[in-house]
């Protein structure tokens, strides 16, 4: 990376091991000063309060509010945040949304440590950055049609209380899991079932299955 700065960076991954690794590789870098951790949306989210990261690399399949939610929440506190995710598969339907609602990255955890410095590179310039395995599905799925994916019509939070449902959670303990009220968590999933056209958790696990996001957990 260009320049003097020293960057300070948040790693928010609910693995200890690999944060380690990610740290170990980033410590390589010597435009990187602070390096922070987090194991949760949560925390990462009261770090943010606290301080001003410029960068952020977060995984989206975490404990209590997912990546996509930590995310969400991470560009209202301040908009310019610099978000690259993190992930260790293909979330399907969801790298357009990511990078349309400010996300300015995404990379698999399979990436060389040449890869990484690559993507925050670019981010850091004010660019958007694939890894080419995310490209290449990005592509796929414009060519099979799946730009019409009706997942992406979802807000964020009703992405996530989907998710959970797929998971086999029910309101109570999505409502436990998200800290919101067993009523929200119903109107959140009401407005999600209109959107998605399904009336039973059935025709969603069918629905989900056409969209390749039943197993995206």
């Amino acid at each position: 990376m260009s320049g003097e700065q020293q960057l300070k960076v948040l790693i928010v991954d609910d693995h200890e091991l690999v944060r380690a690794g990610m740290r170990r590789l980033l410590e390589e870098n010597p435009q990187l000063g602070s390096i922070y951790e987090a194991n949760s949306g949560e925390e990462a989210l009261e770090l943010a309060r606290e301080e001003r990261f410029d960068l952020v690399l977060m995984d989206i399949t975490l404990p209590g509010i997912s990546g996509m939610e930590a995310s969400d929440r991470l560009l209202q506190l301040d908009p310019g945040s610099r978000i690259i995710m993190v992930t260790g598969k293909l979330e399907g339907g969801h790298i357009r949304k990511l990078l349309n609602s400010g996300v300015r990255g995404y990379i698999t955890k399979g990436s060389s440590s040449d890869e990484m410095d690559r993507a925050m590179r670019r981010v850091m310039a004010g660019e958007q950055y694939l890894s080419p395995d995310v490209a290449q599905q990005v592509a796929m799925d414009m060519i099979n049609g799946d730009d019409e994916n009706p997942f992406d019509k979802l807000t964020s939070r009703e992405s996530e209380i989907i998710h959970l449902l797929l998971r086999g959670h029910r309101n109570r303990q999505i409502s436990n899991s998200l800290h919101i009220s067993e009523k929200t968590v119903s109107t959140h999933r009401t407005r999600a079932f209109e959107k998605l056209q399904v009336k039973t958790t059935a025709e969603l696990v069918r629905l989900a299955m056409r969209f390749n996001l039943w197993n995206d957990d």
